[in-house]
């Protein structure tokens, strides 16, 4: 009940993100939970996500100072498809032995490897549709959509159901890897094939990566001849940050390059590991968390919309839940109307 709610108190609603007494219907960002991570090919753990962020986000205090009445616009987690983790158990046998397959050099064309994949595949496409539709349905009713993750291949259903209200898609993305390989290990929908996929919707336009600093040969090849694609290396930040260059100077030329409806990736191993240890596949180096923010805030304060965004990777632990929680409410206090 919004008039009973005292947003000085402790939590008491523990279903709720925040423990907000916002439903779906009433909030004004709905955040789809999306516990898959059968694609992961560094640690495990990224699917007990959303409920680690859930946990920790009943810590968290709900005073912005920008704006002391941020809670008042809602926010609510959508309902939790336990449908998913069934599918995932399934998913995560094939896999299981599709790579036993492909590591005895029997490679993706085996019959055998080629049924898992085939069946491995058809899993990830009944998420992205899943999400897709519970996006689509939000969005119709003038919701702003988050998804959390799982790993980055959960948002793809959000982004494609983006694509069908805006047809010029401007992609921010926060991450240590460029996630644009084509059908890793021979898997569509793989997490390091996020970007790829992306990229293929023809209403998305251009895309600006920020703090990579791993990622293959083929993938620099594709960032260098594909004008859409503009890469702030985090190399390349760190060093113009060391030669006296200011954060704010590096953020105005990242922010230039945006469209005017921005779709914000943020993959948590793009900050600084501290923040993130538990996360699949953590690198040395990366953004601080007031540096993301500010980016984020940036974006928003020269005009631009964020139409959606997901947070992706998140580890399954206690403290890797508490910064993600807080990268959540954060962002939504960027995005939320004064």
């Amino acid at each position: 009940d919004m008039k009973a709610f005292d947003p000085n108190s402790p939590s008491n609603n523990p279903n709720n993100l925040f423990g907000l007494p916002h439903t779906a219907e009433e909030a004004n960002l709905v955040v789809i939970p999306v516990p898959w991570e059968v694609t992961v090919t560094g640690r495990s753990g990224t699917a007990n996500a959303p409920k680690q962020v859930l946990m920790a986000s009943h810590q968290v205090d709900l005073f912005d100072r920008n704006k002391p009445s941020l809670w008042e616009h809602g926010l609510s987690f959508d309902e939790f498809p336990t449908q998913l983790i069934t599918l995932q158990v399934e998913a995560m046998k094939c896999i299981k032995n599709y790579r036993a397959l492909t590591a005895q050099n029997k490679g993706t064309d085996d019959p055998q490897a080629a049924v898992l994949k085939k069946a491995i595949n058809e899993c990830c496409e009944q998420v992205n549709y899943w999400v897709k539709r519970r996006a689509t349905n939000w969005l119709a009713a003038d919701k702003i959509v988050a998804t959390l993750g799982g790993d980055h291949s959960t948002c793809y259903g959000l982004v494609h159901a983006l694509t069908e209200k805006y047809n010029d898609i401007s992609v921010l993305q926060i991450d240590a890897h460029a996630d644009l390989r084509v059908a890793y290990e021979g898997l569509t929908y793989s997490h390091a094939s996020i970007m790829y996929n992306i990229m293929n919707l023809p209403q998305v336009k251009s895309l600006t990566a920020v703090g990579i600093r791993d990622f293959c040969q083929e993938e620099f090849k594709y960032i260098e001849s594909c004008p859409e694609i503009t890469c702030h290396y985090d190399q390349q930040i760190q060093d113009n940050i060391s030669s006296g260059i200011s954060w704010k100077s590096i953020v105005d030329t990242i922010v230039e390059g945006l469209g005017e409806h921005v779709y914000l990736s943020f993959d948590v191993d793009g900050l600084n590991p501290a923040l993130c240890p538990n996360s699949g596949t953590p690198v040395p180096g990366g953004l601080e968390y007031e540096q993301a923010l500010y980016l984020i805030e940036a974006a928003v304060s020269t005009g631009k919309k964020i139409i959606g965004f997901d947070i992706s990777e998140c580890g399954n632990d206690p403290w890797d839940g508490n910064v993600a929680a807080r990268l959540l409410w954060r962002i939504f206090g960027i995005i939320s109307p004064r």
